[in-house]
């Protein structure tokens, strides 16, 4: 008897369980819906992003506000057809102060302008308006539904928009750049970053075995005869080590929304022409200082000075930056192939090739 009473409260505590649970979530959904007589709308999601355009936020994570996209769910709940056009027919108010959505537009980040259109009777449309916010601050989304009939009248609705639930993913926005800084950190440099297993996503074998390659190829252009592979192995390592030690990073993030976003890549790197013109010096060199004319052993005493040379070189700083796609699945970032910019990656870190 005690054995069952007991199952009998715990199943009585779990159903007031998730009743006040229930409940907690309803109250939560009530904090991001109105409704009026036209129509229902709510909040169904919520995040900040960077548009490509001067959205105000910059690397830092500590920032006042930004670009808030929100996508409101919205229904007919009258018996005439509607019409919202998120441009004309929503607005944000801050008190008596009113905020028009922001209009800016970017395909690359699939950031389009949103035209929501006629709603039918009991009818839902989704659509996404974009709002220059603060952070930590409470405003009211307007709604303004026109009715296809002229002469009935139709009711706005408010929606509260508490930007303070969306505080992570302003923090967020720079984590692209953090994942590109760790990316090339870790598959070219072969530096630790913590970053890196926190951020990326990536075949890290096959990108740094594809790396090696391209290094070799560059090698191998600046010189007369073949080289062993244990021999390429250690310059090619010689030389991830120097670039660890000499190469610069500036990393940006200018757009970021729908899971994809630009990077923006300033560096200095150690360029294939400079080593070459050492590696012709001291070929030069040997062939003043020996009177037999020995190729092998020209090429040989020339690759001997290699970590000398790498010693003294200085990176060179790229005229332009690069630009890198990003994508996000499964919460990481990876470099988006289909816009090339794995192999401009490639070319700067691997290859050596810096202009």
């Amino acid at each position: 008897m005690k054995k069952i009473g007991i199952f009998l409260f715990c199943c009585l505590l779990t159903i007031a369980l998730m009743a006040c649970s229930g409940s907690k979530d309803k109250e939560a959904d009530a904090d991001s819906s109105g409704k009026s007589k036209t129509i229902e709308a709510s909040i169904d999601n919520a995040s900040y992003i960077l548009s490509g355009k001067d959205d105000g936020v910059s690397e830092d994570d500590d920032q006042d506000g930004g670009l808030l996209m929100v996508d409101l769910k919205v229904k007919n709940v009258s018996d005439q057809p509607i019409s919202v056009f998120p441009h004309a027919d929503i607005q944000l108010y801050d008190g008596d102060t009113q905020t028009d959505p922001s209009k800016d537009t970017n395909p690359s980040i699939d950031l389009k302008s949103e035209s929501m259109g006629e709603i039918g009777p009991d009818k839902q449309k989704n659509v996404t308006v974009l709002f220059d916010v603060d952070k930590d601050t409470k405003y009211e989304i307007n709604i303004a539904p026109k009715s296809s009939d002229f002469e009935k009248d139709t009711e706005d609705v408010q929606v509260p928009l508490d930007t303070s639930k969306y505080n992570d993913s302003l923090k967020a926005l720079q984590d692209p750049a953090k994942a590109l800084k760790a990316y090339i950190e870790t598959i070219y440099f072969d530096k630790d970053n913590s970053d890196y297993e926190k951020y990326v996503s990536a075949d890290k074998d096959g990108v740094q075995d594809d790396a090696k390659k391209e290094f070799n190829k560059s090698i191998e252009s600046i010189l007369s005869r073949d080289v062993s592979d244990s021999k390429m192995d250690k310059y090619y390592n010689s030389f991830k080590q120097a670039s660890a030690e000499k190469d610069e990073l500036e990393v940006e993030v200018k757009a970021n929304a729908n899971d994809k976003a630009n990077v923006e890549l300033e560096y200095s790197a150690l360029a294939i022409d400079d080593i070459s013109k050492k590696v012709k010096e001291y070929k030069i060199k040997y062939r003043e200082n020996n009177d037999d004319f020995d190729i092998e052993k020209e090429q040989e005493y020339a690759l001997s000075k290699f970590d000398s040379i790498l010693d003294k070189l200085d990176a060179k700083s790229a005229s332009r930056e690069l630009e890198i796609q990003m994508v996000k699945k499964d919460g990481k970032w990876m470099i988006d192939d289909s816009r090339d910019a794995s192999e401009r990656l490639m070319r700067a870190f691997a290859k050596g090739s810096v202009y």
